[in-house]
């Protein structure tokens, strides 16, 4: 162990689980958060390792009450963490138990971590990785090297890692709660409401639900876009403008709420058929696909599987995906509605594999949705059909699996 560091010893008995520490905050408000809330639960009923987070995490007060007297356990043992934190020398906390990190674009970067931010390694470390940006980077080797196995967030990440000649590469698809989405009787309405969620930000495309939207409503007077659109990035996102659809960015009320209806308002979308949600908790989500008639995903990039899109799929709700990157794990011949016009993407660099999805097939696919109401019907039950297959309980066991089979070597 480095003389600059302090050990955290997860060794309690024989019989005790083997300590797993979290490195990411556990919240209900990121795809992170919510991942590693799912991942621990499933941990601790499985028995072979303790999840022990090593950042303070936010909000799970707010939990549901299939998640306290887990959020009861975690909270303790983040108590454990801070401590040893305390008595840790130059913010480095070297753990006598394994670790899995949090990686995003970051692995093609020279500094990872980055300077300044205190450091937690394991005995043994592992990574999930989720990056949208794909420079060439010879960073990216050396940074791999760093975990036992570094497991790619979709397909697409599990190639390119592999394309850079890494050996200790596997695939890690996230996982839905199934108790929690699932197909429910939809609210009766005279609206027809397509749902869009997503921080705002340019990879996430609402700048394209905005273009094709404004358009759709001119015909469909009946058409509200609801949104989850909320980015605790303000800075983030700027860019949605980039690519000439909208203008400016949200701004702040005075009650403190970012403004996206005057935003959409401005960029030509009827405030009557629009509505913010604003930020929701996860384990309100389902209310919200309820009301959905369709949701709608053209993103220019995933890194992984789109959580959100994902839930709404578990949820029956009939999607229109773009067929890029981390989505393409999700889309099947009748499961969804491909937007498989995919151009190159230029207003950023690094952004190879990204996808710019056509306003026209867009607005397409919202009318065939409308139109035929069966078909859209038939779209949802297979999305819901397919995504059984994508429980947390499923999709982390394949992860503790492969962790437990190093432990045993």
């Amino acid at each position: 162990m480095p003389d600059d560091s302090e050990s955290m010893n997860g060794t309690v008995d024989q019989d005790s689980p083997t300590w797993l520490g979290l490195n990411w905050q556990l919240s209900l408000s990121s795809g992170w958060g919510i991942a590693g809330l799912n991942m621990a639960r499933v941990m601790d009923l499985d028995g072979r390792f303790k999840a022990v987070p090593l950042l303070p995490s936010a909000q799970l007060e707010y939990s549901s009450e299939a998640f306290e007297p887990l959020v009861a356990k975690l909270q303790r043992r983040e108590q454990e963490v801070a401590k040893a934190l305390g008595q840790a020398k130059e913010g480095r906390l070297a753990c006598d138990f394994s670790v899995i990190h949090s990686v995003g674009n970051e692995i093609h970067e020279e500094d990872m971590p980055y300077p300044g931010v205190p450091e937690r390694v394991g005995s043994r470390n592992f990574a999930v990785v989720f990056f949208e940006l794909n420079p060439p980077s010879g960073f990216t080797t050396n940074n791999a090297k760093k975990f036992d196995i570094i497991f790619g967030g979709s397909t697409w990440n599990s190639t390119v890692l592999k394309q850079h000649g890494l050996a200790n590469v596997d695939t890690f698809l996230q996982g839905v709660d199934l108790e929690l989405f699932q197909p429910r009787p939809k609210s009766q309405q005279e609206r027809f409401v397509i749902f869009s969620g997503g921080k705002l930000e340019f990879r996430k495309g609402q700048d394209i639900v905005i273009a094709a939207f404004r358009e759709f409503v001119k015909t469909h007077p009946n058409a509200v876009l609801a949104t989850t659109w909320h980015n605790p990035w303000p800075k983030a996102m700027n860019g949605i403008v980039k690519a000439g659809r909208v203008e400016g960015v949200p701004q702040k009320n005075p009650d403190g709420d970012w403004g996206i209806t005057e935003w959409a308002s401005n960029n030509g979308v009827p405030s009557e058929n629009f509505h913010d949600h604003g930020l929701v908790a996860n384990h309100l989500m389902p209310e919200v696909f309820a009301q959905a008639d369709v949701a709608l995903f053209p993103n220019r990039c995933e890194g992984g599987t789109n959580l959100v899109a994902m839930e709404a799929m578990a949820s029956g709700i009939p999607c229109i995906l773009s067929a890029n990157t981390g989505h393409m794990d999700l889309i099947n011949e009748d499961n969804c509605y491909p937007l498989l016009k995919q151009s190159e993407v230029t207003s950023f660099t690094n952004t190879k594999d990204w996808g710019e999805s056509d306003v026209a097939e867009v607005l397409e696919n919202l009318k065939r949705v409308y139109t035929d109401r069966q078909e859209a019907r038939r779209h949802g039950e297979q999305a819901a059909k397919f995504m059984r297959d994508w429980s947390w309980k499923k999709r982390t066991n394949y992860l503790i699996n492969k962790i437990d089979k190093i432990h045993k070597h």
